[in-house]
C-alpha cells in the first residue's frame, strides 16, 4: 500500500509547477508581444497542463505530453502509465496538488526538471484505498520529440 501511495505521490508531483503563481499575464503569452518563449519555460508549460489534466482528473491531458518511450523505476513503460493514471483517477477524487517552480535544466533536446510538491486527493472508496497526504521532490525528464517536449521518466529525486 505505501508503495501504491509513493507512486501516486511521484505522479502527482509531476503535475503541478506553479500552485502559487503571481497575478499577471500567462507564461505562454509572451509570442503576443513579440517575444520568443524559452525552451525552459516550454517544459514548465508542459508540467502546469499536467498539473491541470491531473487535478482535472483527465486521463489523455496527462497522457499527451508523456512519450511513447514512457519508462520508469517501478518499471512501468507508456501502457502501463496510461492503466495506473486511470486506476488512480477512478479511485480517487479532487486531487490538489501544489507545487514550487521548478528547477529546469534543458541541454539540447534534453529536459530535467526538479520541484517539491504536495498532493491531497479522497478516495472514492475509503474502505478500499487510505487518502492521499503526500510531500516530496520529484525528478521529471523530458525529450524533445517531434518539435514538442514529452516526459520520458519521472519519479523520485535520486
Amino acid at each position: 500500500m505505501r508503495r501504491l501511495l509513493l507512486s501516486m505521490a511521484a505522479v502527482a508531483c509531476l503535475l503541478g509547477t506553479q500552485s502559487c503563481q503571481t497575478a499577471g499575464l500567462p507564461v505562454n503569452v509572451p509570442f503576443f508581444f513579440g517575444g520568443q518563449v524559452s525552451e525552459e519555460e516550454k517544459v514548465a508549460q508542459v508540467l502546469e497542463d499536467v498539473r491541470n489534466g491531473m487535478e482535472s482528473q483527465r486521463v489523455y491531458q496527462v497522457l499527451a505530453h508523456v512519450a511513447p518511450n514512457y519508462r520508469d523505476s517501478e518499471g512501468r513503460d507508456y501502457a502501463a502509465i496510461r492503466e495506473y493514471l486511470t486506476t488512480v483517477m477512478n479511485n480517487y477524487r479532487e486531487f490538489r496538488i501544489v507545487r514550487t517552480p521548478p528547477k529546469i535544466r534543458v541541454q539540447g533536446s534534453q529536459a530535467r526538471a526538479v520541484e517539491s510538491f504536495g498532493t491531497t486527493a479522497e478516495p472514492v472508496n475509503a474502505n478500499q484505498y487510505p487518502p492521499i497526504n503526500l510531500q516530496g521532490q520529484m525528478a521529471v525528464l523530458l525529450e524533445k520529440q517531434e518539435g514538442a517536449w514529452r516526459i520520458v521518466e519521472w519519479g523520485p529525486l535520486s
